[in-house]
């Protein structure tokens, strides 16, 4: 049997992100495996910031440092007390939760650092401060930096100028997911037809999301006759929800976040994509695992993940009309062969499971 660690995760706040959706998946994995786990938020938990609290099972620790609005310089002396006073084995830290770790990289070399690098890595560190923190951290070997994809890994050995491990995302789902009969009368109430196509966008209303294309794509196609609904779940912004309010195509729906994603994308015949950049998505490992064809932009992981035309479809750039035609491609095909690339989904979902994902940070941590 391996050894028992004691690991802090340190990640901003648990909103609806991916970032946050794996930290919460690998802590629960890793008390599973028999470690002590703690999960220290740097934000106050409100309903804001605690979206994925309950999914934590009840042996993972939770500390909240209830961190304050903007820069909290504060805050790197309390983690360190913390981080000093519990001495954990393995800190490791996601989003900007390496630069509140700082003083304690600095200070406190009893304890092993690693850095989860959660979208390429010239777009993680989002100023010149950052990139010199986590770039002098990485040099000297104080943090481990763990890259999520092959085109991850590829863009910070571009950035850095150095090598990381790579240990792909994981996502634990069931090949039978039970769907509620709510869930199944809601999206029923979204068919105009029997035939209508469920396209589901999960991802939260932010600019590199690019929803606002999305929905033109969709009221194009909708124009043109094709039968289709498509559901954005996910947080909400204002801005984008009257850009897309005002197209006034009555076969999109602004959902908002949801807890049972699962439910939603077991009942749904495709998942879109259409981002400017993407580390690995949790959202298309969460596509993979129900089966739903993914239809997305060649960004990120999600370039060494969907094969066009085999268990999924890729634009060819990253162009509104290119991300139609990909749209198109899948709205075309016949019954036979929408069986058979479900089945290329699912299959391709084997390389992504928590399971192998925890396995992997297991042994990084004890090598």
């Amino acid at each position: 049997m391996n050894k028992k660690m004691k690991i802090f995760e340190i990640i901003p706040q648990l909103g609806s992100g991916g970032g946050e959706r794996f930290t919460v998946d690998l802590c629960n994995e890793l008390v599973r495996r028999g470690h002590d786990v703690t999960l220290v938020v740097l934000h106050e938990l409100n309903d804001t910031t605690s979206f994925y609290r309950d999914e934590l099972i009840t042996e993972v620790k939770v500390i909240s440092m209830n961190k304050r609005m903007g820069f909290d310089w504060r805050l790197l002396f309390r983690l360190y007390e913390l981080i000093k006073k519990q001495f954990p084995y393995i800190v490791h830290t996601h989003l900007r939760g390496i630069m509140y770790s700082a003083l304690s990289i600095l200070m406190n070399r009893s304890s092993m650092y690693y850095h989860t690098v959660h979208t390429t890595a010239d777009r993680e560190a989002s100023s010149s401060i950052d990139i010199l923190v986590r770039r002098f951290f990485f040099k000297q070997g104080w943090v481990t930096p763990v890259t999520i994809s092959k085109e991850s890994h590829r863009s910070f050995v571009e950035f850095y100028k150095m090598d990381a491990p790579l240990i792909v995302n994981g996502r634990n789902i069931p090949e039978n997911i039970l769907v509620s009969v709510f869930i199944r009368q809601e999206i029923e109430a979204y068919k105009m037809t029997s035939n209508t196509k469920i396209l589901i966008q999960l991802a939260r209303m932010e600019k590199v999301k690019r929803h606002t294309l999305m929905a033109h794509v969709v009221k194009r196609l909708v124009n043109e006759g094709f039968d289709i609904a498509l559901l954005m779940i996910g947080h909400k912004n204002e801005l984008y929800v009257e850009e897309i309010d005002k197209l006034n195509c009555t076969a999109i729906y602004i959902l908002g976040e949801k807890h049972n994603i699962l439910e939603y994308l077991s009942m749904a015949d495709a998942y879109c994509l259409c981002s400017s950049y993407e580390g690995m998505p949790i959202s298309l490992i969460e596509a993979l695992g129900t089966s739903t064809i993914p239809i997305c932009t060649p960004v990120g992981g999600v370039i060494n993940t969907v094969e066009d035309g085999v268990n999924g479809f890729l634009s060819s750039d990253l162009t509104e009309e290119s991300y139609y035609q990909a749209l198109k491609r899948f709205l075309l095909l016949n019954d036979e062969k929408l069986v058979t690339m479900k089945r290329k989904v699912r299959e391709s979902y084997k390389l992504y499971s928590m399971t192998e994902c925890g396995t992997k940070y297991e042994k990084l941590f004890m090598r």
